[in-house]
């Protein structure tokens, strides 16, 4: 494995970044043929698509840190995944708004592992690898950096035929949620499963109030004042978590000392 991501940190987190969306967007139309060519049911090529994200960000933590140091072998602590928990706040309010509308069972199925793949595949790379760069340039602005990297990443819906207003909107509550996980997994020592968790389960209920896509997109005024709103609060949630002193666990290899927590 390489330390070139910590040695590098702007190169290698941009580049990354630069790759897997690349990827997205080439596994877009990949997975749309192998669906249509092995009559697959609908939206078997966006799990497809997923795929090769979470291949891409398991060869990314593989190259740069390893497991290991990416948090994968922290074990999963019930406290951590409650200081996980807030983000989650934003798609539960929303459902109240639109209502659940995937109700097929085997889509019900197929979006459990499609955002499975998700929280995954964002986590490994963007609190794995991107946040890890830049650890040792301070707490804080690790999580500031990999958040703003993470929200910039959303930007790819322009693609998908987001209008750029909302596709800014969209980036800015990004990076804010992104550092309503960046928090917790800092302040633990770097466990990363209890933000994979949230962040798949924080999909998985944003697209059963909105349907399969490449984001689960706002609809209405309210729907962007509440997202907004709630991701504002986790983000100072998220600063509140950061200068606590005392640290959520002692992991038996944190990613940080006490001291630089």
């Amino acid at each position: 494995m390489s330390t070139l991501h910590t040695r590098y940190p702007w190169i290698v987190s941009f580049g990354a970044a630069l790759l897997f969306l690349g990827v997205a967007l080439a596994g877009t139309p990949i997975g749309n043929q192998i669906e249509q060519a092995a009559s697959l049911p609908t939206n078997s090529g966006i799990l497809i698509q997923q795929l090769l994200l979470v291949l891409f960000s398991a060869l990314a933590v593989t190259l740069f840190g390893g497991w290991r140091k990416a948090g994968f072998h922290h074990p999963l602590r019930l406290r951590t995944l409650l200081f996980a928990l807030p983000p989650l706040v934003a798609p539960i309010s929303l459902l109240f708004i639109t209502g659940i509308i995937v109700v097929d069972p085997l889509q019900i199925l197929m979006l459990i592992i499609f955002t499975a793949m998700i929280g995954f595949a964002e986590e490994a790379l963007c609190r794995g690898v991107v946040l890890g760069a830049f650890l040792p340039r301070g707490p804080i602005r690790a999580a500031v950096i990999s958040s703003l990297i993470f929200g910039s990443m959303h930007l790819v819906n322009l693609f998908y035929g987001m209008n750029f207003g909302t596709a800014l909107l969209y980036m800015i509550y990004a990076a804010l949620i992104g550092f309503g996980f960046a928090a917790p997994f800092i302040r633990s020592g770097g466990a990363i499963w209890p933000v994979v968790i949230v962040h798949a389960s924080y999909d998985f209920l944003g697209k059963m109030g909105h349907g399969w896509g490449a984001q689960a997109q706002p609809t209405t005024s309210i729907e962007i004042v509440v997202r907004l709103s709630v991701a504002v609060l986790v983000g100072i949630y998220g600063f509140w978590l950061l200068k606590r002193k005392q640290p959520l666990t002692q992991p038996a290899q944190p990613v940080l000392s006490a001291d630089q927590v």
